[in-house]
């Protein structure tokens, strides 16, 4: 209550200093460590003039850094708008153009695969020697509960994308509800398999983070690779996974035994009952997500059991009310 998502982290980051917050292949951070550089990030972008609810584009490549962007941007008082560079660069012109983000926090070597040309750029590791001078410890907030945290575009699906602008009062209500039901406590490991540009990241990113759990951020090639994402499941002793039934399906494929510790979340798209059939014996818990970008990624969800006679998506999240029309 009252806080914004990036403070839910201080919080933690203040109590656990010296725990382990983040892995991407073989480099780590600490809470500390983390909380330093987003710090350094967020006063290098008020000395360059950034306001509160100003939309800021993060152009980066699935790392450490990224991390180091979205809660830089946030403890600035800025909203972070997520580009994959995955993405076709005619769908980044969009969001950048449509969002009216006029700064573009990146790498160096992304600048030129940049969506458009004409944009003051900020590069997390060229510009560093700069920014790695600045103070580290926590700003004065700029930004509350009813301030931007981030805008996250749709797929499109129903025509051209659309920017949806989500406030820090709804991420963090959220997140609260997340860490009770499924549920995540701080001996967790929480295997980060989703591009940033899709709001379910949302919770995989920021939902470890504020209760003082481990966040082990994958590569793009090993979250679309079945074997490297079997051996990532094994090697970083996950004991959560949030995923869309087609990301289990893969792993399925690839004679994936699961683990009895694993606790799965499945969204994104219907789960059906054979899918849940075969995740059921493989896993501790499986959890059906449900929910539209616009209502913050999750607005119900259910445990399934293996005495379930149909696949439900379950109740609203805490402090929230559904309406069926």
């Amino acid at each position: 209550e009252g806080a914004g998502l990036y403070q839910l982290f201080e919080a933690q980051a203040t109590k656990t200093p010296d725990a382990l917050a983040v892995t991407f292949v073989n480099q780590k951070l600490t809470y500390r460590e983390l909380n330093e550089r987003a710090n350094q990030l967020a006063h290098h972008l008020r000395t360059i003039g950034v306001t509160p609810d100003q939309l800021v584009g993060l152009f980066v490549e699935r790392s450490l850094d990224m991390l180091v962007g979205v809660l830089g941007i946030m403890k600035s008082g800025a909203a972070y708008v997520p580009l994959d560079p995955a993405y076709p660069q005619d769908r980044l012109a969009f969001m950048l153009a449509d969002s009216g983000a006029n700064l573009l926090v990146t790498e160096s070597t992304l600048l030129s695969r940049r969506p458009v040309d004409d944009i003051t750029t900020i590069c997390l590791d060229s510009d560093w020697a700069h920014i790695g001078t600045l103070p580290s410890d926590n700003l004065q907030a700029l930004s509350g509960p009813d301030n931007l945290a981030y805008a996250i575009y749709t797929s499109g699906s129903t025509g051209m994308p659309k920017g949806v602008l989500i406030p820090h009062r709804s991420a963090v209500n959220f997140l609260w509800s997340m860490s009770k039901k499924p549920g995540l406590c701080p001996e967790d490991t929480l295997l980060a398999v989703t591009t940033l540009s899709f709001d379910i990241a949302v919770l995989e990113l920021y939902l470890p983070l504020c209760i003082g759990a481990h966040c082990h951020i994958v590569p793009l090639e090993t979250a679309v690779d079945a074997g490297q994402l079997v051996n990532a499941l094994a090697e970083s002793g996950a004991t959560a996974m949030q995923a869309t039934p087609i990301t289990y399906r893969m792993l399925l494929e690839a004679d994936w035994l699961g683990h009895k510790h694993l606790k799965i979340l499945c969204g994104g798209e219907a789960l059906d009952s054979d899918l849940a059939g075969k995740l059921l014996p493989r896993c501790s818990e499986l959890w059906n997500m449900y929910g539209p970008t616009e209502t913050t990624v999750w607005s119900m969800i259910h445990q399934i059991r293996h005495d379930d006679a149909s696949i439900l998506i379950g109740h609203p999240i805490a402090n929230t009310r559904v309406h069926i029309l």
